[in-house]
């Protein structure tokens, strides 16, 4: 009977410790993470403008040359302003993609026919740096013209849904167990002790069509963005 209370005991014990571990605090609400709430209403009208005014971008001017000719293209990449200087690692995100010409040469045409992103972490420390928190990728290589047609007025836009890296049964494996098998949660407070935040890294991949000769050039823009901590202090 004592040895049933006192394994009864442990066990009650490592429980409240698993329990006091996932009590650290995220900004992460209701509010702040969904578009509406089902509730009383019946119907809600979401505007896609005001849900834009919610991210905080950067843009950035890319200039290549393609046949003799000089084209600039830009790129966006928007993060929710809750996260601007407070990238999160263990809840999950939206990063808004974003690619759009600047140049309009007559006879040219402009698809986007690929798109690889990835989200990972920066560290002075080898068991953290470089683990990846998720990725994302798409072709559209078996479309007509290889790719979605982009022009001055009409960009090309995705969202890029970002896992929470204890969804990521891959990055808490490397994490703990650096390279073997350990799939303990990791806390957001371990990791902003020892990175220095995240990076973005994107990888676009664009097809120049002349539509005179039916030629097409590919051509690659790659973007790496920093996405830092909010770093903690002791008490």
């Amino acid at each position: 009977m004592k040895s049933k209370l006192m394994i009864l005991g442990v066990a009650a014990g490592f429980l409240f410790l698993l329990s006091g571990c996932s009590y650290e605090q995220s900004d992460t609400t209701m509010a702040n993470t969904t578009t509406a709430q089902i509730g009383n209403q019946t119907n809600v009208s979401i505007n896609s403008k005001s849900q834009q005014e919610n991210y905080k971008s950067l843009n950035a001017t890319h200039t290549m040359m393609v046949d003799g000719q000089t084209l600039k293209f830009k790129t966006n990449y928007g993060i929710e302003k809750r996260l601007t200087n407070n990238w999160y690692f263990t809840v999950p995100s939206t990063i808004e993609l974003g690619i759009n010409p600047l140049t309009n040469i007559k006879g040219l045409s402009y698809q986007v026919n690929a798109l690889y992103a990835d989200v990972s972490i920066l560290s002075k420390y080898t068991k953290y740096n470089g683990v990846r928190q998720d990725s994302f990728s798409t072709n559209y290589g078996q479309l007509k013209n290889g790719g979605i047609d982009v022009d001055n007025n009409h960009g090309y836009n995705m969202p890029f849904q970002v896992e929470g890296i204890n969804e990521n049964e891959t990055s808490v494996t490397v994490i703990n167990g650096y390279g073997g098998s350990d799939t303990e949660r990791i806390t957001e407070k371990d990791l902003r002790e020892n990175a220095y935040g995240g990076r973005l890294r994107v990888a676009w991949t664009l097809l120049v069509t002349d539509q005179n000769s039916g030629k097409q050039y590919s051509q690659t823009i790659q973007d790496s963005i920093g996405l830092p901590y909010k770093h903690l202090t002791e008490d």
